[in-house]
């Protein structure tokens, strides 16, 4: 069996994904006030469980500077992050953020995460992007989609709103890395993969 060539990002990206009640899109510059206001109303509730909230993003010009690198990023063969901040497709209201990271070329996979603001948690918006982001991911460049054949999705186990939205967006559950994570409050966590692949992953 031949070898598959690495993994290369489609022409260009099938950007934005608008779903029943969202719109996922790249950050403009003119986004930054409300991401700004935005992470740092939700920062200390973000802190246990990633660890960009506590370094990154703390003033206006740091989110500046992180909305430039997710530009640069786009350009990129291989890019380090496609991010996608979470909008409402009728207010226009700035929701929180998700997208792709850790690509592997070879593998044709990568790793996709998410927050949303405290106010609109629980209620779907979170799967919602998930999915309408793992739909495009997923699908073939030939169709409009970005190519790849595999997403993960890790999180702590003590996350449990986070493991939630894995297994409600139709991910698997693959392993379980024991003790594998500090947590502050908690202590040393388990880290739980998840994964969706494009022979059989399916819209829940």
């Amino acid at each position: 069996m031949e070898t598959p060539r690495p993994w290369t990002k489609p022409p260009s990206w099938p950007l934005p994904i608008e779903t029943e009640r969202l719109v996922l899109r790249p950050l403009e510059h003119e986004d930054v006030q409300a991401v700004f206001e935005a992470i740092e109303a939700n920062r200390t509730t973000l802190v246990p469980w990633m660890p960009w909230p506590d370094t990154e993003n703390l003033s206006i010009g740091q989110t500046h500077f992180t909305i430039e690198r997710f530009l640069r990023d786009l350009e990129s063969e291989v890019p380090q992050n496609v991010h996608t901040s979470i909008f409402d497709r009728s207010t226009g209201q700035y929701l929180g953020g998700t997208g792709l990271h850790t690509f592997v070329a070879g593998a044709h996979q990568a790793e996709t995460g998410y927050w949303v603001i405290k106010e609109r948690r629980g209620s779907g918006i979170c799967t919602e992007a998930v999915v309408g982001l793992t739909e495009v991911a997923l699908r073939t460049q030939a169709a409009g989609g970005m190519g790849l054949r595999r997403l993960e999705i890790a999180c702590s186990a003590d996350n449990e709103p986070s493991a939630r939205v894995a297994l409600k967006s139709g991910y698997q559950l693959e392993a379980t890395l024991q003790q594998h994570r500090w947590v502050d409050t908690i202590g040393w966590s388990d880290t739980l993969i998840f994964a969706a692949l494009a022979d059989t992953w399916s819209v829940p």
